[in-house]
């Protein structure tokens, strides 16, 4: 009898284990990238995409970055999988991504949208290590000059307009990205746009001055990636963007305005962290998600539309230049690229002292 027992708990017991599915598999991919590159609605698309494909229940951790240091410092703390970095920081000397073995190569294969790059956007020097590539272009856009229409009725036609008296703590520019403002103001003294980058051509107490200027009558910095509280009360900004998206009409009468001295050209990627190196599946799933970036929807309706940054794709370019711009803005962005300023990668001297020069600014206004 009691032989008959046990065989039928045993039988029971079967019969639960093969009737109650086993849970999926749980992954968390920890990404360090710029405000607005994951929205909501797009991790979700993802998250189903990948429950689907892998039967993974994957769930993202998500910071966002506001110095482009942070990415080299969570790279070594081992903190993170996935970054957003410019393209001229894998190759910077400070870092070295591609080389520090920090970062590691993307398999192609799984990112098959690559291939559908704009060709000025592939396979460039930036990216490639002995042949292989270790970061990919997700978005690309400006640090423009953008002004409220409404208030400024003459598109600006210089960035020496932040040294306009009258526009004093009416405008708002970046905290973080000192360079950036080394460069606008370099330009605004009539410097080449070779000569913005190198230190020892455009150094001297007029560019000092000018620094100076830009951040003691400043109305507001912003940090990261601005957002629409920064556009209060002022009239001019630098911006990442060259749309502005619906925010309650906070950004209706927003342009972005064509200095002739030129527009600074960014590109921004993903690279995957060598915590990646040896998680066969989450490795896939962070390629796959690069690639999902890449898909013509999340080109225009979850980068471009939304935060009004430029595709990176040939077929979502299309779309973008078809159904999102406007006339007039397709003509504005015509005239933006052919007077481009790519960033370029910095000589150590030159950065340690626009990095002085733009917090001797900072300290001075404070």
């Amino acid at each position: 009898m009691k032989k008959i027992v046990t065989a039928t708990a045993v039988l029971i017991i079967l019969c639960f284990l093969y009737t109650v599915p086993a849970s999926a598999e749980q992954l968390t991919l920890r990404m360090l990238i710029w405000e607005g590159y994951a929205p909501i609605e797009a991790q979700q698309d993802f998250q189903r995409f990948i429950k689907g494909k892998f039967d993974v229940d994957l769930t993202f951790q998500i910071d966002y970055a506001s110095d482009p240091d942070e990415f080299f410092n969570k790279l070594r703390a081992g903190k993170v999988d996935v970054i957003s970095p410019a393209h001229n920081l894998p190759k910077d000397s400070r870092y070295n991504l591609t080389q520090n073995g920090l970062t590691i190569p993307l398999n192609l294969e799984n990112i098959p949208n690559y291939k559908k790059l704009m060709p000025k956007l592939s396979r460039q020097s930036w990216a490639i290590d002995q042949g292989n590539i270790y970061a990919i272009p997700i978005v690309h856009g400006v640090y423009g000059l953008a002004y409220n229409s409404a208030k400024v009725k003459e598109p600006p036609k210089s960035w020496s307009i932040f040294w306009d008296p009258k526009y004093s703590k009416h405008y708002t520019v970046n905290q973080d990205y000192y360079e950036l403002n080394v460069y606008i103001a370099a330009l605004a003294l009539g410097n080449t746009k070779e000569n913005i980058f190198q230190y020892d051509k455009i150094k001297g107490e007029v560019l000092e001055n000018r620094l100076h200027g830009l951040a003691k009558n400043a109305g507001k910095f912003w940090q990261g990636f601005d957002q629409p509280e920064h556009y209060k009360d002022v009239v001019l900004a630098t911006t990442w963007r060259f749309t502005f998206p619906d925010e309650g009409g906070l950004f209706t009468d927003w342009r972005m305005a064509e200095p002739r001295e030129g527009t600074l050209w960014f590109i921004d990627t993903m690279m995957l962290s060598k915590t990646l190196k040896d998680q066969k599946l989450l490795r896939t799933i962070a390629e796959l998600w690069i690639n999902f970036l890449l898909e013509p929807e999340s080109q225009v309706k979850y980068l471009a539309k939304k935060i009004g940054v430029c595709p990176v794709t040939t077929e979502a370019w299309e779309i973008y230049s078809r159904e999102i711009l406007s006339f007039s803005e397709r003509q504005r962005l015509n005239r933006l690229f052919e007077n481009l300023i790519p960033w370029q990668i910095l000589k150590t001297r030159s950065r340690n002292a626009f990095d002085l020069l733009w917090n001797e600014a900072l300290t001075e206004r404070n």
